[in-house]
């Protein structure tokens, strides 16, 4: 827009030139030759003196006609005899003269003026031809001085184009500034107000728009905490009441189904906060989080005798996440792995870049696993943690792959997008 107001300012102020220097050319070639033939004129008067002064016999005889700075002389005689070139197109003007007055007229380009000389009560007359050259003589200059004007003119309002340009745009760039602010997760950004009222109306929408998403954000941290307590209270409860069966192995068995409702509460909870830690924009170092993530497991692989290998490459892999999210995610691919192979059983973590995107790779040597069908959530199964992680990796842009590894095991892989701009 800023480029398209300069170029329309530049068009108008170029048109109104145009419009303006047209008539002045005109005016100026006008000017130039009415100079030649008033000029002419006065030379034409000169040698019509000179040729009264000299005793020619009332006219009839000539005077050498002499040089003149403009044009070509021609003398008409008392008695019709013409000395020098007779055009006719000159004839109208040459009449004039005979009858004892004075013309100038411009034919096909040609100056004529003629001017009476007086011998008693005849008349003689003097032409003198301007040709076109002659009679645009000092034009150019003219013109010059014009287009100079002109020029300076335009570069004017090319430098008054992009002032009111950059004084209209500015208000746009504050707005665009505030959304990006709002979009990088400062709610507390508002914009400016404007003098322009599509601006202002603009401004008052967008602030009005951050206003209510900072109320949804507020909304959505009073549910989550909510949240988190009904879903915990009621599990403390259960613990309690699972200590006092008198079973060891009934009370061992609800030990562990009821960790594994905890381990899905948590996961629940940790995606519900995920938009109240991480405001609008999130951004960490891929390979970071997952070196600190396999370094925590790698302590519970060695107890179970598990061969962890790890292929992290060392460069920064940014990604849209926050790492708390990715920790998250990393962590339900490895549970997995624990919960669901036996003890010994290989695994490995693999992190790389791949067209743009980071993708975080977790694979074993075990039986591998079926998933019920898409959408099902079963407590105690790897659906709701592998839910969880998927929907972590396509709120980074990506997406997850679920599949068999190189050893008939199962492979569980997180394609993460790039951090925004």
């Amino acid at each position: 827009m800023y480029r398209r107001l300069i170029l329309f300012g530049l068009a108008v102020c170029a048109s109104a030139l145009i419009a303006l220097i047209v008539p002045l050319a005109l005016s100026a070639r006008d000017i130039v030759i009415n100079d030649q033939l008033g000029a002419a004129s006065a030379e034409a008067r000169a040698v019509a003196n000179q040729w009264q002064q000299q005793d020619n016999d009332h006219g009839r005889t000539f005077i050498q006609p002499p040089p003149t700075d403009t044009g070509q002389v021609t003398l008409y005689g008392t008695d019709g005899a013409v000395q020098g070139e007779n055009p006719p197109q000159a004839q109208r003007v040459v009449q004039a003269a005979l009858r004892g007055g004075t013309a100038s007229e411009v034919v096909d380009g040609f100056g004529y003026v003629s001017a009476p000389a007086y011998f008693d009560e005849d008349f003689g007359a003097v032409l003198i031809t301007v040709t076109p050259e002659e009679l645009r003589e000092g034009l150019g200059p003219r013109l010059l001085v014009i287009g100079a004007a002109s020029l300076l003119l335009l570069c004017i309002a090319g430098i008054a184009a992009w002032v009111l340009a950059r004084r209209t745009v500015a208000p746009l760039k504050e707005l665009e500034d505030t959304a990006n602010a709002v979009a990088a997760g400062n709610l507390d950004a508002r914009a400016p107000h404007s003098s322009i009222a599509e601006v202002e109306n603009v401004g008052v929408a967008l602030n009005r728009l951050t206003g209510r998403v900072q109320e949804l954000l507020r909304e959505e941290r009073e549910y989550t905490a909510e949240l988190a307590h009904q879903l915990r209270t009621p599990l403390t409860v259960l613990s309690v009441d699972v200590d006092s069966v008198a079973d060891p192995q009934v009370r061992e068995r609800l030990d562990d189904d009821l960790a594994a409702v905890h381990r899905m509460v948590d996961e629940i909870i940790t995606t519900a906060r995920r938009s109240s830690r991480e405001g609008l924009a999130a951004q960490c170092d891929a390979a970071e989080v997952v070196r600190a993530r396999v370094a925590f497991w790698t302590v519970l692989a060695e107890d179970q005798s598990r061969e962890f290998e790890q292929e992290i490459d060392v460069a920064s892999m940014p990604v849209r996440l926050t790492a708390d999210d990715l920790a998250a995610a990393i962590d339900i691919l490895f549970q997995n792995v624990f919960l669901h192979t036996p003890d010994g059983t290989a695994f490995c973590v693999r992190v790389e870049s791949r067209d743009g995107f980071v993708e975080v790779s977790v694979s074993d040597s075990g039986p591998g696993f079926d998933l019920p069908e898409p959408g099902r959530q079963t407590v105690g199964s790897t659906n709701l943690g592998l839910s969880i992680a998927r929907r972590l990796a396509e709120a980074s842009g990506g997406g997850m792959n679920i599949g068999r590894s190189s050893t008939g095991g199962a492979q569980v892989t997180l394609r993460l997008g790039p951090p925004t701009a």
